[in-house]
């Protein structure tokens, strides 16, 4: 198919910064650098790619979508998304009396150690009480799997459920964030019961969506069978799903951090890896997607691909998140585009 005679159009999201010259002229103008500089334009999950004149003009039967490339730039740790959680904590020890206690997490990208470390930082400065929070994805029977949380006041603690955080007046968009961040964390309803220590029964996954999906209805205009998902929403105008993990080598969105040591008296004894612990999530990365098996688009040969609009969605179904709504400082918001390139293949009719 994608041996017929074609016409490459290539897409860039960064070309939603482009303008018009005005005058007589008309030209488009690149603003690409200093839109990112100022912060200004259209954010990359939600846009419109439009030029004086068409994006590509011909007798064009069908588009295929032949390359993507994508630069994840979604944090580890994202505001309202999955940066606060909820424990009970034993107001004295022995008392069986627990109060609920709501911490967040400063946004942001984290490797697994460095997550361990924050959350300690955060718990200790709003606690009233000494915990430690240390990270390990495998070690043996003497060494937790994930997170160990401690108390070292012999307080009691546990994560609260959901049917708990609801009674509690807890929305249900700060119930979602809090079992995003349980997710994030490895925590289940095994870690409902108060103790002194928990530790991870699921194992802690730092990518916060698997895929992202990208929905064109200006591509899909014009093919009769529509795209769809398994999910509930079932969004139409789907031309591409992204799986993030690539294709080749698998992808830890966990890592080993302990491995044997080399004590002869004791040869089934772990150590430390002396080398900082990384998971995908933990920091931006970018794939290259070479479709083997190409979505087809049909198209119709009276009209031109005058303008495209895009959007990128996450496996929740939610717009990607992109920037900070709140402002952060003096400076306004941080902003964490997700940026991608497309090759088009536009196929001349007969």
């Amino acid at each position: 198919m994608a041996g017929l005679p074609n016409a490459i159009l290539a897409i860039s999201s960064t070309d939603r910064y482009i303008t018009n010259i005005g005058g007589n002229t008309n030209q488009p103008r690149n603003n690409v650098l200093e839109a990112e500089f100022y912060g200004t334009g259209s954010d990359s999950n939600q846009f419109l790619i439009s030029a004086p004149n068409a994006l590509m003009n011909g007798y064009i039967d069908r588009i295929i979508i032949s390359q993507i490339q994508i630069q994840y730039n979604l944090p580890t740790v994202i505001p309202r998304q999955n940066d606060i959680f909820v424990l009970g904590i034993e107001t004295s020890v022995g008392s069986a009396q627990f109060t609920l206690q709501k911490f967040d997490i400063p946004y942001g990208f984290y490797s697994p150690d460095e997550l361990a470390a924050v959350i300690a930082a955060r718990l200790n400065q709003s606690s009233g009480i000494d915990f430690t929070v240390f990270y390990s994805q495998s070690g043996g029977p003497t060494i937790p799997v994930g997170f160990q949380w401690a108390t070292s006041s012999g307080r009691r603690f546990y994560f609260v459920t959901p049917a708990v955080l609801r009674i509690s007046n807890y929305t249900e968009s700060e119930v979602s964030a809090i079992l995003k961040f349980y997710k994030l964390v490895g925590m289940d309803r095994q870690n409902s019961l108060p103790e002194t220590i928990q530790a991870s029964n699921s194992a802690p996954v730092f990518l916060y969506t698997p895929y992202i999906d990208i929905l064109s209805d200006a591509l899909t205009n014009y093919q009769k069978l529509k795209d769809t998902d398994s999910s509930t929403s079932r969004r139409k105008g789907l031309i591409a799903r992204m799986y993030l993990s690539g294709v080749g080598n698998p992808q830890p969105t966990s890592v080993s951090y302990y491995d044997r040591g080399i004590d002869p008296e004791n040869p089934e004894a772990f150590r430390p890896i002396i080398v900082p612990s990384e998971a995908l999530g933990s920091k931006p990365f970018v794939l290259t997607f070479d479709l083997n098996s190409p979505k087809i688009i049909n198209w119709t040969p009276d009209v031109a691909v005058n303008s495209l609009d895009f959007e990128l969605r996450d496996c929740y179904g939610d717009l990607l998140f992109v920037k900070d709504t709140s402002i952060v400082d003096e400076q306004g918001t941080d902003v964490f585009n997700t940026e991608f390139q497309m090759t088009l293949l536009c196929v001349e009719g007969d």
